[in-house]
């Protein structure tokens, strides 16, 4: 089944979304390629292993439109069948786009997805990641959107061998008048491979400093649960959860969390979970590899005085 992954740029280097798909299309043996998104002059984001054209766009301008006509050209001219697309703000506008132009609906928040005889089974999460459900897909144009994390990346070396295609503006291109970059320092949550998560447990927000010094121990970066960031405690892109962003790190360290389905869905498929909460009925538990019962406010900073 001939295929095309819909990557993206991100900080000179291809996003961490792109890899995890790239990496099950090359487990699966897929005759695919990639098409990457872009604004920037980008760092080496080819393969020996696979052709990748740059669509690189004006930063003065938002032009998805146009990125959407040049992909919808290379479906047609490539005969491919599958598009497989991370799940981000790009990702889905991409696809909405592709959507239309070939009259099939895309299949979202897909968890995995299986090819047998030339037929296509997509796996989704429903019910706050509680179920599964099988979808056959007999469109000739299947689409789908898949959940970060859904894929473990496995090393792919990279090198300058792609192409690259300065994308126009059409008239439903936008005008960019200001970006705002939010400042990071340490970590960034998607990548980490330790992740300290606060909750309502941390009862002020101004015992997070408490959090922010284990995480500068561990080298880890910080997350948090709706309810905080709803609270204004830290900002929603630090937040962990179905309506935030999914992690899967090799230690997840939830911190005052009663672990909510919607919370869960977000980091239950982190390797190693360890749960402080002083509720021994909280449902984090049931998900944990280790649990410790009682005040966070006390079990922290006695953590912090040991490392």
């Amino acid at each position: 089944m001939k295929s095309l992954i819909i990557g993206e740029v991100n900080n000179n280097e291809l996003s961490s979304g792109t890899l995890e798909i790239i990496s099950k299309a090359m487990e699966l043996n897929l005759d695919f390629s990639v098409i990457t998104i872009g604004n920037s002059d980008s760092a080496p984001i080819g393969s020996d292993e696979f052709s990748n054209t740059y669509l690189k766009s004006n930063s003065n301008k938002l032009n998805l439109s146009s990125c959407a006509n040049e992909i919808k050209s290379i479906i047609e001219e490539k005969d491919v069948e599958l598009i497989l697309c991370n799940s981000s703000y790009i990702g889905r506008d991409l696809i909405a786009f592709l959507s239309v132009d070939f009259k099939t609906s895309p299949v979202s928040n897909v968890t995995n997805f299986e090819i047998n005889s030339n037929e296509l089974i997509a796996i989704n999460s429903i019910n706050g990641g509680e179920s599964e459900y099988k979808v056959s897909i007999s469109s000739k144009i299947k689409l789908l959107l898949i959940r970060p994390k859904s894929f473990e990346q496995s090393d792919i070396l990279l090198n300058d061998s792609f192409e690259t295609k300065d994308i126009e503006e059409n008239q439903n291109s936008l005008d960019v008048f200001d970006i705002h970059i939010e400042e990071k320092s340490g970590p960034q949550l998607e990548d980490s491979k330790i992740v300290i998560s606060a909750g309502r447990g941390m009862v002020e927000s101004s015992n997070l400093t408490l959090v922010e010094e284990l995480a500068t121990k561990l080298n880890a970066a910080i997350g948090g649960t709706r309810a905080i960031v709803d609270a204004g405690w830290m900002p929603y892109s630090n937040q962990v959860g179905q309506t935030g962003k999914t992690v899967k790190p090799d230690v997840y360290i939830a911190c005052g969390i009663s672990g909510a389905t919607q919370h869960q869905v977000g980091m239950k498929d982190s390797k190693f979970i360890i749960a402080i909460n002083k509720d021994e009925e909280a449902p984090i538990f049931q998900i944990s590899d280790l649990g410790i019962v009682g005040d966070t406010l006390s079990i922290i900073p006695k953590l912090n005085e040991n490392l």
